[in-house]
């Protein structure tokens, strides 16, 4: 259904309550730049997060994880998804991996005891009724039997949702911008295309569910979401949001940890590079560099 109001825009950052300096760093891409929209980790320091970000007047969401940090569920409850001292010991293809082998009902009910946890945990900070905005640490919601367990329990729990991330991206902005072609890091091309293939499979359960969503961006321009490319593919986006009727969602990762500073989980550490990287700054650079002027003027 096409739309006569211009789409509405979200300037995200996901991974809010992990550190207390990429925090910071968060809150000053809204106090200073376009950031209007933030998921927080259900299990990092989330009361102190809802708290703090409540006021705000931000977008909140919560960022569903089941890759680093500690678990909210019992170690011996759920030993397919963490080590003995309850800290989680998959990465998206290790979970894609236990979706796929004879274990897969265990894991199915583990995910579920997990995920049903960090949701009800998040819920209980709101008024009852308050309609969620959900995605997920390095999008693991997207693999199916992950995808399928998150909607059984929020038809069990009759959660409401306004909002559910698909980072499927179109390709069509990105076709329509041949300078940047050359630019796209091939492992961005890979995860893109794993994720738009488990979308092909969660797109039929999505779409009986009736959940909203957004167009998406963030995955081909990952740790180099500068001004410059979201300048040149957001007026296509645009154009595609308003025919479908879709606001549009643009990730950043502007958190990160400072030299020498507590990693949010110290044992995955070839997770700590990408919380070191220059792309952290890049990404922070963006949002401060997109006057809210121009951003509403793009959205007309």
């Amino acid at each position: 259904m096409q739309m006569t109001e211009p789409p509405i825009l979200y300037f995200h950052a996901d991974d809010y309550g992990m550190t207390a300096h990429g925090d910071a760093l968060i809150r000053d891409c809204q106090t200073h730049g376009c950031l209007n929209s933030v998921s927080i980790v259900p299990n990092g320091s989330l009361e102190e997060a809802v708290a703090a970000l409540r006021p705000s007047g931000l977008k909140l969401a919560v960022h569903l994880n089941l890759v680093e940090g500690k678990a909210l569920s019992p170690a011996a409850e759920i030993p397919l998804l963490v080590r003995p001292d309850g800290s989680f010991c998959n990465s998206f293809t290790g979970l894609l991996r236990l979706s796929l082998t004879p274990r897969r009902r265990a894991f199915a009910a583990q995910l579920y005891r997990e995920l049903e946890r960090q949701l009800l945990a998040y819920a209980a900070l709101f008024p009852a009724g308050t309609p969620l905005r959900i995605d997920s640490h390095q999008h693991t919601h997207m693999i199916p039997l992950v995808f399928r367990t998150l909607l059984h329990i929020l038809a069990d729990h009759h959660l409401p949702v306004e909002h559910l991330r698909i980072p499927a991206e179109p390709l069509s902005p990105f076709v329509g911008c041949p300078r940047l072609w050359g630019s796209y890091s091939a492992v961005n091309a890979v995860k893109q295309a794993v994720l738009n293939g488990c979308w092909l499979l969660d797109r039929p359960a999505f779409r009986r569910s009736g959940i909203p969503t957004a167009l998406f961006c963030g995955i081909l321009f990952s740790g180099h979401m500068d001004a410059d490319r979201v300048r040149a593919v957001l007026p296509q986006y645009l154009r595609l949001a308003q025919k479908r009727g879709q606001p549009v969602e643009l990730l950043f990762h502007p958190g990160g940890v400072e030299p020498g500073g507590p990693f949010f989980d110290p044992q995955k550490t070839d997770f700590h590079p990408f919380y070191l990287s220059e792309g952290r700054a890049v990404e922070a650079h963006a949002l401060h560099t997109l006057s809210r002027k121009e951003v509403e003027h793009l959205g007309r």
